[in-house]
């Protein structure tokens, strides 16, 4: 008997799913038929597919009541709506961590970005010599820059600094061996780890001294002619203290020279500007490992520079000709607009004063009284509504620069901190609705209270946090009354 009522269960949940609307009759539903004149009816009608068959697997496993067409359209409606928006969203950044990865790193100066739309909306002069009219370098002018900015003699640029490392041992150490010291040995994000990059580009890794002391004989010992390349890499986003000892650039480029094997540096966050002005320790910037003599630079555009995603490789003419011409770069290389902007970024370093320029720096300069400030401010214009509801209270906190930079350092900052008065309401829950606000605030959450940290909040995001935290607290708090 439980057998056959189980089957007799199946049965009915079938025929329950057997009975949702026709595609037709979802199709021709107000709300979709509103929507044929911006999206195609195909692609509607792949919506509605889409939104049935995962009704009926969901009515097939868990039975339930068939909704009517008039409620599918709505959801496809919803759905259509979130492609036509283009994906990406503007947040609010208020995790104080000025280079966030997961919220695009970098924000981009706004001269820069009028330069992009300038570029970007009609034909360029990208691969063109104007002067003679024949065929040009791309990345020419982003040469002559970091010439001018740095002394390498050359420059190209690909789309993230993993590439980079990837083309310089396809270009170098190809079917050869990478000398690498093991406590450089690094992985950036999404576990993408060094020695697969390395050899994923057709070199082998030759691992050299122990993870804490590396010496200068380890590196000669290491030698021999199978290898490709030097390795130095900037340890940009860990710490190793304590007992240790690495070789620096300065005695690598003498035993390049005497051994004829290029030195390359992978500085990852690729400084331009003296960090210890914010308090920081000292990064070392391109400027310095090329007056080292390393034979090629490796650094991205989106970190410590502050421009667009991008990997750079400057250097020596010889290295960075072999660069260009492996066949890896065409499938590597920049697009006009990326190009477009890194120049426009490179020129704002030009200026005796980029940090007022450079939009990653200035975040990091702002005063901390100013800081204060604006937080104390802001706190005092939010209206009673929000008050009932929320504690408020500016406190001090710190920022990180974050993006693989400037390992265990931080900037001092201020924070409004926010508690719920109804405790029915967590601060976890209060951080999610602030994330799903028409403007979304990320922010983070530390004993039971979310912080909004003000070095990482724009200028011109003030209204619109304002107005995220509102309609929040009128959704959490006010519509449950």
């Amino acid at each position: 008997m439980p057998a056959a009522d189980h089957d007799d269960s199946d049965k009915s949940k079938t025929k329950t799913a057997m009975r949702l609307p026709q595609v037709d009759l979802v199709l021709r539903q107000a709300v979709l038929e509103d929507l044929v004149s911006v999206i195609d009816r195909t692609y509607l009608t792949v919506l509605v597919r889409e939104e049935l068959a995962r009704l009926r697997e969901g009515l097939r496993s868990a039975g339930g009541e068939s909704p009517e067409a008039e409620a599918i359209a709505a959801k496809v409606a919803v759905s259509a709506r979130a492609l036509l928006s283009g994906g990406l969203e503007r947040v609010i950044n208020a995790t104080g961590v000025v280079l966030n990865t997961n919220l695009g790193r970098a924000p981009l100066p706004e001269s820069v970005l009028s330069a992009m739309k300038e570029i970007g909306s009609g034909y360029s002069s990208l691969e063109i010599d104007l002067e003679s009219g024949k065929r040009g370098e791309r990345t020419r002018r982003t040469s002559r820059l970091l010439g001018v900015l740095t002394g390498s003699e050359m420059a190209i640029v690909v789309n993230n600094n993993a590439s980079s490392v990837m083309l310089a041992v396809a270009a170098l150490a190809h079917g050869k061996e990478v000398i690498v010291s093991r406590g450089e040995l690094i992985e950036i994000g999404g576990s993408f780890r060094l020695p697969d990059v390395i050899a994923g580009a057709g070199g082998t890794l030759k691992e050299v001294g122990t993870t804490n002391k590396t010496r200068l004989s380890d590196y000669r010992n290491a030698l021999s002619d199978r290898t490709g390349m030097i390795l130095k890499c900037h340890r940009s986003n860990f710490e190793i203290t304590g007992f240790t000892e690495e070789v620096g650039l300065e005695e690598l480029v003498s035993l390049s020279r005497e051994s004829a094997v290029p030195v390359v540096e992978d500085l990852g966050s690729g400084a331009f500007f003296d960090m210890s002005r914010f308090g920081l320790q000292r990064e070392p910037t391109v400027r310095d490992s090329i007056e080292a003599g390393a034979g090629l630079v490796l650094f991205s555009g989106d970190k410590l520079l502050g421009g667009p995603q991008a990997g750079i490789a400057a250097g020596s003419m010889a290295l960075v000709e072999r660069l260009r011409k492996n066949p890896m770069y065409r499938a590597l290389r920049a697009d006009k607009l990326v190009i477009a902007i890194l120049e426009n970024v490179l020129s704002l370093y030009l200026s005796p004063h980029p940090e007022k320029e450079v939009a990653v720096l200035a975040l990091a300069a702002i005063p901390l009284q100013d800081l204060e400030k604006r937080a104390r401010e802001f706190a005092s214009s939010l209206d009673g509504g929000i008050r009932e509801f929320l504690d408020l209270e500016v406190v001090p906190t710190r920022s990180a620069f974050g993006g693989g930079s400037t390992p265990g350092q931080s900037l001092p900052s201020y924070a409004l901190s926010l508690g719920t008065k109804d405790k029915s309401v967590s601060a976890s829950a209060l951080s999610t609705a602030l994330r799903r606000a028409e403007t979304p605030v990320i922010t983070t959450v530390n004993a039971d209270r979310v912080l909004i940290d003000f070095r990482t909040i724009l200028e011109a995001d003030i209204d619109s946090l304002r107005s995220s935290l509102k309609t929040t607290a009128e959704d959490l708090f006010i519509k449950r009354i």
